[in-house]
């Protein structure tokens, strides 16, 4: 998938796994629609069905955790050795997602990897999707390894590692983009989590607290705190290219409106029509990237403060 933005679970497997030093053993899912669909992922003769699993796959692992997001990814990794270049495309731009949001510094070190040994893969696209997400891969695990106090790049400059001085809540988001989807709030609620939570000095939270605890946590702390609340714009469709737009109002915590953010993300399918098929991964990921774009805008005008 190719947006405009720059991408960035646990898995007890070592980096010889992808190597193919030793053969690994199969993550087991604890959701039954997981184990369904990573069956249909390994059993089908046919890629537009694999690739259908793997888009499914994505949706349900922005709520999985544990053993059932093992479970999705270990099924999704395997595919980038597809013999369907689609496949390992739609594989690869799947990880790279989670990889900016789901996936701890172990699951990276083995993507990583897996990446740097794709970069003679026999598809033009497929390079460069995994050589443009190589960047957001390594920019990640460099910020989950200083966090953790690991790692040589740990610097008392890097995001991780910077005192918090915001405290951001987000809201409830809704969805004006009669897209026909029922999930996307929730989908930019979570990536805006997401985002949030790797950008310098914001403690992000998942949920707007009481007035008085929040008064009380802020003044406790010394933090200035922001409640985020919006929605999703629009979400079109131009030839295979997919186009979304979140509109975020920032509030501070006497509820009073400092700015209004916009953010705009594209992404596409490689070469050839987009079918019916592929649209909702494609929309997944062009959401990805707009709220991408507006927690990059809150970032800004945080730093100006």
């Amino acid at each position: 998938m190719k947006g405009h933005r720059t991408p960035v679970g646990p898995l007890a497997l070592a980096l010889a796994l992808l190597a193919g030093l030793v053969a690994p053993r199969p993550a087991l899912a604890v959701d039954e629609r997981i184990t369904y669909l990573i069956e249909t992922l390994e059993e089908s003769i046919n890629y537009r069905v694999r690739v259908q699993s793997i888009e499914s796959l994505d949706q349900i692992a922005v709520t999985a955790g544990g053993e059932d997001l093992a479970a999705i990814v270990d099924a999704i990794t395997k595919r980038l050795d597809d013999s369907n270049a689609l496949v390992r495309y739609t594989a690869a731009s799947t990880l790279i997602g989670l990889g900016r949001s789901s996936l701890h510094a172990a699951d990276l070190t083995r993507l990583i990897a897996k990446f740097e040994a794709m970069s003679s893969d026999d598809d033009a696209d497929v390079r460069q999707l995994v050589g443009d997400g190589l960047t957001g891969l390594r920019t990640r695990l460099d910020q989950l390894q200083s966090a953790a106090g690991g790692g040589g790049s740990a610097s008392s400059s890097s995001p991780a590692s910077q005192a918090k001085r915001w405290y951001v809540a987000v809201g409830a988001l809704g969805d004006s983009s009669d897209s026909g989807r029922d999930d996307l709030d929730d989908l930019a609620h979570q990536y805006m989590v997401d985002e949030l939570a790797v950008v310098g000095g914001v403690e992000a939270h998942a949920e707007i607290p009481d007035a008085e605890a929040f008064d009380a946590e802020l003044s406790r702390r010394n933090l200035l705190g922001f409640v985020l609340q919006g929605s999703v714009v629009s979400l079109t469709r131009s030839g295979n290219t997919i186009s979304a737009v979140v509109s975020v109002l920032v509030l501070d915590q006497e509820q009073n409106l400092r700015v209004m953010l916009r953010g705009t993300g594209n992404a596409q399918r490689q070469n050839g029509t987009l079918t019916d098929a592929e649209v909702p991964a494609v929309q997944t990921d062009a959401l990805r990237a707009a709220v991408h774009a507006a927690v990059e805008s809150l970032a800004g005008y945080l730093r100006e403060l």
